[in-house]
């Protein structure tokens, strides 16, 4: 769903800003001594006191050279990583809090990666939008000649932006999990924004059947493009995490509204098809059936995504198995995935098959 995106970039930006360990004395000693002793390059550390430094004389290791080529891990961020750990155990043996860094729990390195299951999941998330994409495409090629004379063809095309909105979002969300890096952060807030405005674009569209009129619909589209251009331009001139955690809010939780609105909105076509005599007694259970698909799913998608944000809101961490909450919160956003574009079909066949709009 869009708004996974949405409330992980919301629960990121605060913790950006409010990571005890960073201000951790003991941590910024560790970083001192490791750049200091491993004669890190482009380091500002000349000199420690060995009489206050506790780490001065601790053998810090150096970077691998796999890491370090591909995934960018120079001798300073390498610090900070050894550093986040020689504390983190050091509170454990204590049996003080685990404390957060640099907006992220301490994770272990796997492979290179710095939050193994985050990235995992966040490719997991890609597959149901890649398998989206190929539904949509195989619809565009196999009525492609009878769609291109149809005003309706806007709806699926407009659907399979969705999902390339969403395989780049999720792409991108690997691999900021991946290795944080300014690039792969920004990577990330881009295609979070791309894709809640497509998925409001394309649920808008459908809602008010837009696409029965081909002009305001290209209308509507370049406005939504513009609106997305003038968003990254605002982050490129002033980046703040502020303004792009309420632009994304609000644009998510319109997509939660157009939902609701829209199985509403299937719920009365369809008894007015009961009331016309359409579904007879034997047809009661297709009837019973295209309610549950077309009424029912996207409300419990709306539930179920919003049920599995208190993953985010009450955050956790396990050291010993390093996972977190926001981990299992990709992994609970795979299933509405799958579920959105299996809705979507349905909703389009249905409105293929019938002129109730």
């Amino acid at each position: 769903m869009r708004l996974a995106v949405v409330v992980t970039l919301l629960v990121h930006c605060f913790l950006v800003t409010c990571s005890p360990g960073d201000n951790l004395d003991e941590f910024i000693d560790c970083t001192y001594a490791c750049e200091y002793n491993r004669r890190c390059p482009n380091s500002q550390i000349n000199y420690i006191d060995p009489e206050t430094n506790m780490f001065h004389d601790i053998e810090f290791f150096d970077t691998p050279p796999l890491y370090s080529k591909l995934l960018f891990w120079d001798c300073i961020s390498d610090c900070d990583y050894q550093c986040q750990h020689i504390i983190t155990r050091w509170r454990i043996d204590e049996e003080e809090e685990i404390y957060q860094f640099h907006g992220k729990w301490p994770f272990l390195r796997v492979l290179g990666t710095q939050e193994f299951f985050s990235t995992i999941f966040s490719i997991g998330n890609f597959i149901p939008h890649y398998k989206g994409f190929v539904k949509f495409s195989r619809i565009i090629r196999e009525e492609g000649d009878r769609r291109r004379k149809n005003s309706r063809s806007i709806l699926i095309w407009n659907y399979l932006y969705v999902t390339v909105a969403g395989m780049l979002a999720w792409t991108a969300s690997s691999v900021f999990h991946c290795r944080d890096l300014i690039i792969t952060e920004k990577l990330d807030y881009f295609f979070a924004g791309l894709t809640v405005l497509t998925g409001f674009h394309a649920i808008f569209a459908r809602m008010t059947s837009m696409f029965l009129y081909p002009k305001i619909a290209q209308a509507f589209t370049a406005s939504v493009a513009a609106i997305f251009a003038l968003h990254i331009l605002r982050l490129y001139v002033d980046w703040s995490y502020t303004y792009n955690m309420r632009f994304n809010i609000f644009f998510g939780v319109l997509q939660y509204i157009l939902l609701i609105m829209l199985s509403c909105q299937n719920y009365h076509a369809l008894q007015k098809q009961k009331l016309m005599g359409e579904f007879k007694k034997t047809a009661y259970s297709s009837f019973k059936g295209q309610i549950f698909k077309l009424c029912v799913i996207p409300i419990l998608l709306v539930i179920v995504t919003t049920m599995a944000m208190s993953l985010e809101l009450f955050d956790f961490f396990s050291y010993e198995w390093q996972i977190d909450a926001h981990a299992l919160w990709h992994l609970c956003t795979i299933w509405p995935s799958w579920v959105l574009y299996d809705f979507f079909l349905e909703d389009y066949a249905y409105w293929g098959n019938r002129q109730l709009y």
